[in-house]
């Protein structure tokens, strides 16, 4: 029996559990990256269309008062989200892609690109979001 037919095969296997070790914790890294990234922009998209959703059309609620049917300004929403997002200072590169509005309820959607730790040069893809927000009224609440 030759002992030596077996000699640094123990030194192949460990260089291989290294390298299967540092893919996982790449993969595991990045994957994090990429879901922080978009709960960040989901949460600057939250808050800018809960707050095109209290932009409410003043001439008719200053005539009409608070009613169901208090509608929102369609005409201003688009920028009154876009300033929302440019104080909230969301994620690099971030933009408005779409503001939506039926009069009672407000679609934002919003993307950004996907910045990666370890595999940046292999990502191109872009984050997008879409957040929805509804103008409610309660009646007199005592």
């Amino acid at each position: 029996m030759r002992a030596s037919d077996d000699r640094g095969s123990v030194l192949v296997l460990g260089a291989g559990l290294v390298a299967a070790c540092l893919l996982a914790f790449v993969v595991m890294v990045d994957a994090s990256a990429a879901f922080l990234q978009r709960r960040q922009l989901l949460a600057v998209a939250d808050a800018a269309a809960l707050a095109a959703a209290q932009s409410i059309d003043l001439p008719a609620y200053y005539v009409e008062g608070a009613t169901a049917e208090t509608r929102l300004d369609v005409a201003g929403l688009p920028r009154r989200v876009r300033a929302h997002v440019a104080r909230a200072g969301g994620p690099d590169g971030a933009t408005v892609d779409r503001v939506e509005s039926d009069g009672r309820q407000v679609v934002v959607a919003m993307s950004s690109p996907l910045r990666l730790p370890f595999l940046s040069g292999l990502a191109t893809d872009r984050i997008q979001v879409e957040s929805r927000a509804q103008l409610a009224y309660r009646a007199g609440v005592p």
